[in-house]
C-alpha cells in the first residue's frame, strides 16, 4: 500500500470509469468547473486510499466513506510470505472478497460484503507470487493488459 498505488490502474478502466463519470455528471447538470473539482476530489481520495496509514473514519463516517483502514482490508493477504499465502486456503478466504467499494461503502453494505476490522494485514498482488508478471514500467503495464483483454 502506498499513496500513488491507485495510478497503477489501465488507461482504459480510466477511460471508461472517468467516461461514465463524467456522463453521470452531465446528466445530473454538473457545470464543467465542478466537474474538475469532483474529478480532483475523486482523485484525492483514491490515492488517500492507498496510504499506507492506520486511518479510519470512525462508526458514523466510516460507514458512509471508504477509509484507508477500510481499504486495505480489500488488499489484504492475510499473511507475511507467499509460501503461506499459497498453502493457507482459510487465511485467503477470510479475506478475499470484502471492501470492494472505492469511495462508498453502500454495496458493501447491502451484500453483506463489508468489513470494519481493526487488523493491519500484509497487503499485495498475490498473483505475482505465483510468478504472473505485471509488467515492468507504466506502458509495458498497459499493453499486458491489452493482451490479457484480448485472450479473454
Amino acid at each position: 500500500m502506498m499513496l500513488w498505488l491507485d495510478s497503477r490502474t489501465h488507461l482504459l478502466d480510466d477511460l471508461l470509469y472517468d467516461s461514465l463519470f463524467f456522463v453521470s455528471g452531465l446528466l445530473l447538470g454538473v457545470g464543467r468547473v465542478q466537474f474538475v473539482a469532483r474529478m480532483a476530489c475523486k482523485k484525492l481520495v483514491e490515492s488517500l486510499l492507498h496510504a499506507n496509514l492506520r486511518m479510519n473514519f470512525g462508526p458514523v463516517l466510516g460507514r458512509l466513506l471508504v477509509s484507508p483502514q477500510f481499504h486495505r482490508l480489500r488488499h489484504a493477504t492475510a499473511c507475511i510470505t507467499p509460501s503461506a499465502w499459497a498453502m493457507n486456503c482459510a487465511l485467503r478466504a477470510a479475506w478475499v472478497g470484502y471492501n470492494c467499494a472505492a469511495l462508498f461503502p453502500v454495496w458493501g453494505l447491502l451484500f453483506r460484503s463489508a468489513r470494519w476490522d481493526e487488523a493491519y494485514p500484509a497487503t499485495g498482488v498475490r498473483d505475482q507470487w505465483q510468478g504472473r508478471s505485471h509488467g515492468r514500467g507504466f506502458w509495458a503495464r498497459q499493453w499486458l493488459g491489452l493482451k490479457r483483454l484480448a485472450r479473454s
